[in-house]
């Protein structure tokens, strides 16, 4: 995979503007492909959470639950689900993506890198969910247009290799 990646990055060197490249190579790297793959994992553990909360509410709780009123006009169930996700990301990504030691500081600045997919992905929800559009398809859809970003704000916030001398 590396070289196959390798040989995909010399090859757009030759087609692409020097600071496009710049901008595209941190997301040709074995390290992006594990995350996408991680992300999958994420995407699942967020969807099923929120599902099944969904479904909880929907058959569980009356129509006029305080809770249930509070849970659809907040988006209560995706927020959930996005937080279960972001506890098992954070192990996930430690372990697989990034094979670093986790560590309490890494734990509270991790969220704080998530939270411009979090926006995103919530303004997604709650467009898709006003619409009375499916909505685990809406989580879906946020969750696989977000990821790039999330990404990104980790390389920078969380998981960068500190210089040494």
């Amino acid at each position: 995979m590396a070289e196959f990646l390798s040989k995909l990055r010399v090859r757009l060197a030759n087609y692409l503007p020097v600071g496009v490249m710049r901008a595209v190579r941190p997301f040709l790297t074995v390290q992006f492909i594990t995350f996408m793959l991680m992300g999958v994992i994420n995407t699942a553990v967020l969807v099923c959470t929120a599902t099944l909360l969904d479904i909880f509410n929907r058959y569980a709780l009356s129509p006029d639950s305080v809770l249930r009123i509070v849970a659809e006009h907040s988006r209560l169930n995706f927020i959930i689900g996005y937080v279960v996700s972001i506890i098992s990301s954070f192990f996930i990504n430690c372990k697989i993506t990034f094979r670093q030691k986790p560590t309490w500081r890494k734990f509270i600045t991790f969220p704080i890198s998530y939270l411009p997919n979090f926006i995103f992905q919530y303004i997604m929800v709650f467009i898709f969910t006003s619409l009375d559009l499916n909505q685990t398809i809406a989580y879906i859809c946020a969750a696989v247009v977000g990821t790039p970003l999330t990404f990104a704000a980790m390389k920078l916030l969380v998981f960068r290799r500190r210089k040494t001398n």
